[in-house]
């Protein structure tokens, strides 16, 4: 019996579907993926720090999104995840990871982390997205 399966189950094996067609998750078919962004600026308007855009024929799955401040009281972050802005004019108070375990995302969806600063002197400001994509 499988763990937590009913009675008579062997296995119970769990696929993701990438444009009609069901792909058992395996180290065949995923990679890992996501994206780093790094930029010293005294912008007053959202500056794009990192993006992750899942490609075609692919299923994405975010994981974590971290955001590294030199000066967080000064920082500003908008995460738009697809077309939902997760998160807008958020000050993160430490370089702790936003976790999302397997965010499933499709293909042509992005994952945007964008930054500002509250005055003129340059902070440097670094992302790190962490996602898996799966698919043929």
């Amino acid at each position: 019996m499988a763990r937590g399966g009913p009675d008579g189950v062997l296995m119970i094996q769990v696929a993701v579907t990438v444009e009609n067609e069901p792909i058992v998750p395996e180290p065949a078919t995923e990679e890992a993926a996501g994206a780093v962004g790094s930029v010293i600026t005294t912008a007053q308007d959202w500056v794009e720090l990192a993006k992750w855009t899942i490609p075609a024929g692919k299923v994405g799955e975010l994981k974590e999104i971290l955001i590294i401040s030199e000066d967080y009281a000064r920082t500003y972050a908008k995460i738009t995840i697809g077309d939902i802005t997760w998160c807008n004019n958020w000050s993160p108070t430490s370089s702790m990871p936003l976790i999302f375990e397997d965010l499933k995302l499709s293909a042509g969806q992005e994952v945007i982390v964008e930054i500002k600063v509250t005055d003129t002197v340059d902070i440097e400001v670094n992302a790190i997205i962490v996602g898996k994509e799966i698919g043929l």
